[in-house]
């Protein structure tokens, strides 16, 4: 593969802008056991860090004894966050093509067989601001993905209100929607999107509960599985595959419904393992999803650094200071971990496609200390944007340990 070199300053600022988008075992090599208290660790995480190791471990001691050893065909992926809709007009920006064929070409070289996109509602609704150019660019996405024969997993959830992630103009869209237009436009953008772009796999809901806050809608089991129906109703899908579903913190009950319907997969988050997170909601979602023979996703892992009581009260994907915890170098022996057991997970519950989303960490960490301890979410992001892509743009790239993990996984 011919790699494209990217070298000056402002190429290198414009890549971090748009990364953010705003896993028998004897076959195996052992997961990584981190110390409860490695040295580097700041006081004021030290139980945290424990707390995830222990969980880590109780996951290995529960999956290990029960998986023979056999490999599923898992499509082990990443989120190509250079597309990320919720940077909203920057990806049209014309220099902003060669920073997704840049990550693309990054991201094959630690072995991704596809990706995950975020097409996020409304972009592709009629009326909303340069719909046309958004289809545009998710369309010439779809033919280089197909080129480098990549399979392509695209999610049209609702666009996040919170600035720190997302720079769509989601707001006035929002304001009075009701349940009956969103599924409406939903399912024109759901249309479009088989129609012209045509990934591999369509989402076209999970996270109940984040679409809920950002939409301001209800989304019980009831409601959100109608909505998935009439979605459905004589949907068109040209050999697309259509998935729906939850994360692991949602009620199984979401996945119990959605089992019911004409979904051709369900989809499931992980962020926390706190709980029982991922024993035994992730085995039971998947459980759930081939007793209904359909076939499983699990379009978004990363480990969130949370304790159980800061979980309490909020919207877990749509919480600014408990992701920025992510940015930080001294996690990486727990995001080490953290891959090689959900690519475990995967083999054992035979999920088809698995993508890890802060692929960003597989390049560059932040250095915690005095000057990055108290910064804002978005200044953080910002900082670790710009050591990803210095670890990219060197040639070779500089991988991470966790980036090596993946690339680990993915070769076997």
């Amino acid at each position: 593969m011919r790699m494209r070199r990217i070298p000056c300053m402002s190429q290198l600022l414009l890549i971090a802008a748009l990364l953010v988008g705003l896993v028998g075992a004897g076959a195996w090599d052992a997961a990584p056991a981190p110390a409860a208290q490695p040295a580097g660790v700041p006081a004021e995480y030290a139980d945290l860090y424990a707390m995830l190791a222990a969980k880590l471990r109780a996951i290995d001691a529960h999956i290990t004894p029960r998986w023979s050893g056999e490999r599923h065909d898992v499509v082990f992926s990443a989120e190509l966050l250079a597309a990320n809709s919720n940077q909203g007009e920057a990806i049209l920006r014309p220099e902003a093509w060669q920073v997704v064929t840049f990550n693309l070409d990054r991201l094959q070289l630690v072995g991704v067989r596809g990706v995950k996109v975020a097409i996020k509602y409304p972009i592709l609704v009629p009326g909303f601001p340069r719909s046309g150019e958004y289809l545009e660019f998710f369309k010439r996405l779809s033919v280089e993905l197909k080129r480098r024969n990549l399979k392509f997993l695209a999610q049209m959830t609702p666009g996040f209100r919170e600035p720190v992630f997302s720079a769509l103009p989601v707001a006035g869209h929002y304001a009075g929607l009701t349940l009956e237009r969103y599924t409406r436009e939903a399912r024109g953008m759901a249309e479009v999107i088989i129609r012209e772009i045509r990934p591999d796999y369509l989402t076209i809901a999970n996270e109940p509960h984040t679409a809920q806050e950002n939409t301001g809608l209800s989304f019980t089991v009831a409601n959100y599985t109608g909505f998935v129906q009439q979605v459905l109703v004589g949907l068109e899908r040209s050999g697309v595959l259509i998935g729906a579903g939850a994360g692991t913190w949602d009620d199984l009950a979401y996945a119990q419904s959605l089992a019911r319907t004409t979904l051709d997969y369900l989809d499931m988050h992980i962020y926390p393992i706190n709980h029982d997170y991922v024993i035994d909601r992730a085995i039971r979602f998947a459980d759930v999803a081939r007793r209904a023979g359909k076939k499983v996703a699990l379009g978004e892992a990363w480990l969130y650094k949370t304790r159980d009581h800061e979980l309490r009260g909020q919207a877990v994907a749509a919480a600014p200071a408990l992701f920025a915890r992510d940015v930080f170098g001294f996690w990486e022996p727990l995001d080490v971990e953290f891959i090689t057991l959900v690519g475990r997970l995967s083999h054992f519950q035979k999920i088809d496609f698995t993508s890890f989303f802060w692929s960003r960490h597989f390049y560059g960490y932040v250095e915690y200390g005095e000057s990055t301890r108290g910064l804002r979410p978005a200044e953080l992001f910002r900082q670790a944007n710009l050591a990803a892509a210095r670890g990219m743009m060197a040639d070779p790239p500089r991988l991470t340990r966790t980036g090596i993990a993946f690339q680990r996984l993915a070769a076997r």
